[in-house]
């Protein structure tokens, strides 16, 4: 087996497959089918924005006009057939960022979404692209306990693709973890959106905007590509399983090629024009911290791109819970208003990025199209209002 000729066969046969879907794409473009109101305005970037859309789906007294059908089926496909716990409920309600009561310990909150009725509760966390916070699901579990009762709620935690919620989300005071159902929109939000269009088939405002929610999913996950072309790749990688070994065992790699090429490369031009350091010596360092420093003369401070780590002693080199901040030692400093959050550390501000982390294979596209772009429109909010010239 020739494993060098099979990678260049694979990668001209999936060129190939991409030529054609772009070709494809550019003549749907033309049609308008892939107008789509969401993207236009930017509303898959915000999560209160999706669990605003999902809340109104699944209440039964949502506009949609459906009653409960669409609740029903969220309890069919999404939640793996759960019997559908709100029969002959009159008081049943649809909320989003409902409060729990003030965050002390192992209770209080925000509920990013509560369907419940007095005898039964579904709570969702609606994780994009935000960070857990510390003890966040063992919080709403607690809530579910002391307000519906043992067996009487459902703890979901709905992601892109189905991640794990971290460790300092769901531990307790006994070390034990709480138990949650993983959703994705890649797979079980798309199936029930589906199932949802079927059955708004008499109403078609609802039908169509449906619909585009779906394309705004597909193209969040990276699922937008004709079926027929998935098909094309996937069955091409059976046919050359030693390069999509070969691929898979050297992703890391890739990724790194991919924040080096298309992210890092950038923000060094960026820097280099208007006259600041970039610096990335602790990147350098196998035991490093994920951050990278910009700095300008005469400024007592740094902004700073960065990711998180679980605990002091994990995942050096993994760039998830991308973020960007302020790291300032000046008196008196106050947060900058293009910043969404502050600490005690940063005072000043930081805030999430939306692509999540930069090793993941999903968000490859991302890295190579928009996330530099995203992190130099904020650097040139940050400079702005800091007034630096």
């Amino acid at each position: 087996m020739d494993t060098e000729l099979d990678i260049q066969l694979f990668f001209q046969e999936v060129a190939s497959i991409c030529a054609l879907e772009q070709a494809q794409q550019e003549e749907r473009n033309r049609k308008g089918e892939n107008y789509n109101l969401f993207s236009i305005l930017s509303i898959e970037r915000y999560e209160l924005k999706h669990s605003a859309l999902i809340a109104n789906l699944l209440n039964p007294k949502g506009s949609h006009g459906c009653g409960d059908a669409f609740l029903r089926a969220f309890f069919d496909i999404t939640l793996k057939g759960i019997t559908y716990p709100f029969e002959g409920c009159t008081l049943l309600r649809s909320d989003t960022e409902y409060y729990t009561g003030p965050i002390a310990g192992e209770t209080g909150g925000r509920i990013d979404i509560l369907i419940h009725s007095s005898r039964y509760g579904l709570i969702i966390e609606n994780k994009i692209y935000a960070e857990d916070q510390d003890k966040q699901l063992t919080r709403y579990d607690n809530y579910g306990k002391m307000t519906f009762g043992a067996d009487k709620y459902l703890l979901a935690y709905l992601t892109l693709y189905g991640y794990d919620a971290s460790k300092k989300s769901t531990t307790t005071k006994s070390t034990e973890e709480v138990g949650y159902l993983r959703l994705s929109y890649a797979e079980d939000i798309l199936r029930w959106l589906e199932q949802c269009v079927r059955l708004a088939y008499n109403k078609p405002l609802v039908r169509e905007s449906l619909n585009q929610y779906i394309l705004t999913i597909k193209q969040l996950t990276y699922q937008d590509m004709n079926q027929e072309n998935i098909q094309k790749i996937i069955d091409l990688a059976v046919e050359y399983p030693e390069v999509v070994a070969t691929l898979s065992s050297k992703r890391d790699a890739i990724a790194q090629g991919i924040r080096e090429k298309y992210i890092f490369a950038e923000l060094r031009k960026y820097a280099d024009k208007k006259g600041w350091l970039f610096d990335d010596t602790e990147i350098a360092n196998p035991k490093g911290d994920n951050k990278i420093h910009l700095r300008k003369e005469g400024w007592n401070g740094s902004i700073i791109i960065a990711a998180d780590r679980e605990n002091k002693k994990s995942n050096y080199g993994w760039w998830m819970n991308l973020w960007i901040g302020i790291d300032s030692k000046e008196a008196g400093a106050h947060k900058l208003a293009c910043l969404k959050q502050k600490n005690d550390e940063y005072p000043m501000g930081w805030e999430y990025l939306t692509t999540p982390n930069w090793y993941s294979a999903e968000n490859f596209p991302a890295m190579k199209t928009s996330v530099a772009q995203e992190i130099i429109n904020k650097l040139d909010e940050i400079i702005e209002e800091l007034g630096i010239k």
